[in-house]
């Protein structure tokens, strides 16, 4: 059984020159890095955009990476500023803010329960906390998506968004509270 390069290791090789490593971590985490994009600008081509450019802003400057934290929290902290980035740029033009329910990379949510009338339900449920999920402060939407859909750690929000471990703990608890009150 052939052995996996961890993420680090690929790191060193890239940091020697070694393209093909830099190849092998793309392709573990283009879809890490695309789904963030997706879930915190709600728009496919922006989310496409936004990966691309953190990975050739990755390439640029792999030399600078010290290994101090994880790849991917040094790739999750490069996507959320490329985000940042790209709303300030729509907001500036005055481009609303849209999520197209055409668009194949919306999440699918698969029904699990058996009555048509439950899965109507839950359909309906998950779609509004999608909607109100899009329509949180920017601030609040990203560490919710680092924590529920990325699973990262306290610790690994704090570093990829350049904040303490209790601003991400009380930024997840408000984001909650107010996804709560806008759902009731």
């Amino acid at each position: 059984m052939e052995r996996v390069e961890t993420d680090r290791e690929l790191v060193a090789r890239c940091q020697g020159g070694d393209e093909t490593a830099f190849t092998a971590l793309v392709t573990r985490h283009q879809h890490r890095a695309l789904n963030v994009a997706y879930q915190l600008l709600r728009n496919h081509e922006d989310a496409v955009e936004v990966a691309q450019d953190a990975f050739v802003s990755i390439y640029r400057n792999i030399g600078r990476f010290r290994g101090e934290c994880e790849f991917t929290t040094w790739l999750h902290r490069i996507v959320v500023n490329l985000a940042r980035n790209k709303q300030r740029w729509w907001q500036r033009r005055g481009r609303p803010a849209a999520v197209s329910l055409d668009d194949p990379n919306q999440p699918q949510f698969a029904a699990v329960a058996e009555w048509p009338d439950a899965q109507a339900a839950q359909a309906e449920f998950v779609g509004r906390l999608h909607d109100e999920m899009g329509r949180l402060p920017a601030k609040f939407r990203e560490v919710l998506v680092l924590r529920n859909v990325e699973e990262l750690s306290y610790d690994e929000i704090a570093v990829a968004l350049r904040c303490s471990v209790g601003t991400v703990k009380s930024r997840i608890a408000r984001a909650r509270e107010e996804l709560r009150r806008r759902l009731q």
